[in-house]
C-alpha cells in the first residue's frame, strides 16, 4: 500500500518528531478564534473543509471508486448534545446533512453524492468511521484536521491537483 498524509499543515513547520509547531486552528469549534493574528471565519473554515472534500473526490475519481464503505461509525455525542453544539454554526448544517447524520448506519456504501456529508461530519468531529474500498483504498480522517489515504497504486499523478487546493501531500 502507498500511504499519504494529506492536510492543511505545511510540513516546513514540523519539528524533528513530526509535530506541527505553528499556532493553527484544528476544529470547527475554533471559528471566531484568532490564529497567527487572523480570525478564523466561517468562510475560511468552509474553504479549507471544501479542499479536503475535493481531495477525497480527486482520489476516488483517480482510483475509479464508485463509492466507499463506512464501518464502525461512532457518534461523538448523543443526538441532543450534537444539536446543541451545532447551534452556533447552524448555517454549516443544511437539512440534508442533518438527515444524513441521523439516518446513516454502519456498513453502508457511501456514494459520491453522500461522501461530502459523511466526510464533513467526520472533519467536524461529529463521528468517526472507517472508510475504505476493498483492495484499493483506505481513508482516515482524524481529529485536528488530519487525513491520510492508503492506496493500492501511487497517487503521484494527482499530487499537483491536491496541492492546488491548498493542501500538502506527504508520503509516509
Amino acid at each position: 500500500m502507498h500511504k499519504y498524509r494529506i492536510t492543511k499543515y505545511n510540513p516546513l513547520f514540523r519539528d524533528a518528531e513530526g509535530r506541527f509547531t505553528r499556532d493553527e486552528w484544528t476544529s470547527i469549534s475554533d471559528i471566531g478564534k484568532v490564529f497567527e493574528n487572523q480570525e478564523l471565519t466561517i468562510e475560511m473554515y468552509k474553504k479549507t473543509e471544501d479542499s479536503y472534500i475535493k481531495a477525497v473526490h480527486l482520489t476516488m475519481d483517480f482510483l475509479n471508486l464508485p463509492h466507499l464503505h463506512a464501518r464502525n461509525i461512532i457518534k461523538s455525542f448523543h443526538d441532543n448534545q450534537f444539536l446543541a453544539l451545532i447551534n452556533d454554526n447552524i448555517e454549516l448544517y443544511p437539512k440534508d446533512m442533518l438527515q444524513y447524520y441521523f439516518s446513516t448506519n454502519n456498513n453502508e456504501k457511501i456514494t459520491h453524492e453522500d461522501i461530502d456529508k459523511h466526510c464533513r461530519l467526520q472533519l467536524r468531529e461529529a463521528w468517526g468511521s472507517a472508510l475504505f474500498y476493498p483492495q484499493k483504498c483506505k481513508l482516515f480522517i482524524g481529529y485536528d484536521y488530519l487525513m491520510s489515504i492508503h492506496s493500492h497504486i501511487p497517487l503521484d499523478p494527482i499530487f499537483q491537483s491536491i496541492q492546488n487546493l491548498g493542501l500538502f501531500v506527504e508520503e509516509f
